[in-house]
């Protein structure tokens, strides 16, 4: 047997270049094919290989006139070729010491002639070759060498392309598994979130403030987290905690009017009136439709008769507590319901004298008025009328009978009546605003809550009652300068 062929210096290195193409032991593919035969029909030689040198072997990618895959690599002429960058050319094998030998040159297929292009990556690692064989010795001309060896840098190409190809893949699948890893986790992350809020939702506040507390854990960045764990704290009672909670979530999400609206609220309930009014402020320039939850929040002062009744009662118990039935003190009154039919029915009984007495009207209509009986004391106001048009009371009490009724019209044209024979009296000024506001003229109710607000500047309930029919009107600037009137005599 011959000599054995020589080992590369970098031999390590150039089997790993060799394994990071992945192209040992794959089937054959058809654009290689093709190099193997446009290499044959150049250099007219019935053999045309590419060939890989692995460790112990030199493996057949492709293959033209041979049948084996592969040879030992001590017998390999490739073996030698991959030992240069330009192509080694063996014109006779038999005057070669080198190969004179080998098997492959005594026994089939009998080398002669053999020349080879090496394999060389961009990285300058000789990996295998492109080789044209013959059984003839034979001479190989300048310009066969030039295209042997461009058909290898084609190879080469191709086998780059293959690798990017692989590379990106591998990427995008090493990618996609670490996406499904995040999600994965995520997912159960998010569990956690979801379970506090149900258990939020179910009033079980503690729970539901320990699954907030170690979502963020997890999941520091998961600020919804501190929006939910800021309401299960204020429903506890720690309106500090919630407090810092909510300040954390509007940091990153300073338009999220709802969280302002929540702050005020908590704000509020604080006593810190210039924070509650700043939050409802910035939530309402969010989103208008919370001028109407930041009037539902406006309590009145304790020392007002109303405390407790919010603004969205306010308009409907106007007339029907404060401003019902107003009347000289010397009109009697009953006190109970069966008083009242007493009442009525006494009156009822009297001599004919009483009916030209106005007083008897007057009282038989508070009567019914009191029993919520308010066709009837429409009825006895307007024979006090015709007895008396000078009564304002009258006009008044018939007016909010009227409005009882839902007779807007004609309750304002009692109300109208009312100030025309008193422009004073501030009750007929509201109630005719309130009227005003039922039937959506907002611009009048504005009016007639401005003038009651002249004659009396301390009615809180005014103040609320003018600044929603401004925010009707998309005023909120004005509105929440009326609803500033009642904070500002809280602080």
């Amino acid at each position: 047997m011959g000599l054995q062929p020589p080992i590369p210096n970098n031999e390590l290195a150039r089997l790993a270049a060799l394994r990071q193409y992945q192209i040992l032991d794959t089937p054959s593919e058809k654009v290689f094919d093709d190099f193997t035969f446009l290499a044959a029909q150049i250099s007219r030689t019935p053999i045309a290989l590419i060939s890989f040198i692995d460790g112990d072997r030199q493996w057949f990618k492709s293959k033209v006139g041979v049948d084996v895959d592969c040879t030992s690599r001590d017998v390999a002429f490739c073996a030698y070729a991959i030992m240069q960058q330009q192509p080694l050319i063996v014109s006779n094998a038999l005057e070669d010491s080198r190969f004179a030998d080998n098997p492959l040159v005594a026994q089939a297929p009998h080398i002669r002639f053999y020349a080879g292009a090496p394999l060389i990556t961009p990285e300058g690692f000789a990996i295998g070759t492109l080789c044209v064989i013959d059984t003839v010795p034979r001479e190989f001309s300048l310009e066969q060498q030039e295209a042997l060896k461009a058909l290898s840098n084609q190879v080469i190409t191709q086998l780059e392309m293959r690798r990017n190809v692989m590379t990106v893949s591998r990427t995008v699948i090493q990618r996609q598994q670490k996406e499904a890893e995040i999600r994965r986790q995520q997912e159960f992350i998010e569990v956690i979130y979801l379970r506090g809020v149900d258990k939020a939702q179910k009033g079980d506040y503690e729970a539901a403030i320990a699954d907030f507390s170690q979502f963020l854990k997890f999941n520091p960045n998961g600020i919804k987290a501190y929006y939910q764990r800021g309401l299960a704290l204020h429903n506890l009672g720690d309106y500090q905690g919630a407090i810092a909670d909510l300040n954390q979530y509007l940091h990153f999400n300073p338009s999220d009017a709802k969280a302002r609206y929540s702050r005020g609220l908590i704000r509020s309930q604080l006593g810190d009136y210039n924070g509650a009014t700043a939050d409802y402020t910035k939530a309402i320039s969010i989103n208008p439709e919370y001028i109407d939850e930041y009037s539902s929040a406006l309590i009145l002062p304790r020392e007002d008769n109303y405390q407790g009744i919010t603004v969205d009662s306010i308009e409907a118990t106007s007339i029907n507590s404060d401003y019902t039935v107003t009347v000289d003190s010397n009109i009697i009154s009953s006190e109970l319901s069966n008083e009242y039919h007493r009442a009525i029915s006494n009156s009822t009984e009297a001599t004919p004298a009483n009916f030209q007495n106005t007083e008897y009207y007057i009282n038989r209509g508070n009567d019914y008025f009191k029993n919520k009986e308010y066709t009837q004391a429409i009825e006895n106001y307007t024979l006090a009328l015709q007895l008396n048009n000078n009564n304002d009371l009258v006009y008044l009490n018939r007016a909010n009978a009227n409005y009882q009724l839902k007779n807007y019209i004609q309750a304002i044209e009692d109300y109208t009546q009312t100030l025309r024979l008193n422009p004073k009296n501030e009750k007929a000024c509201v109630n005719r605003g309130n009227t005003y506001s039922k039937l959506k003229n907002y611009d009048r109710a504005i009016e007639d809550y401005t003038k009651a607000l002249l004659l009396n500047p301390n009615n809180d309930k005014t103040y609320i009652n003018r600044g929603n029919a401004r925010s009707k009107l998309k005023d909120y600037n004005g509105a929440m300068e009326d609803y500033k009137q009642v904070w500002s005599k809280r602080e």
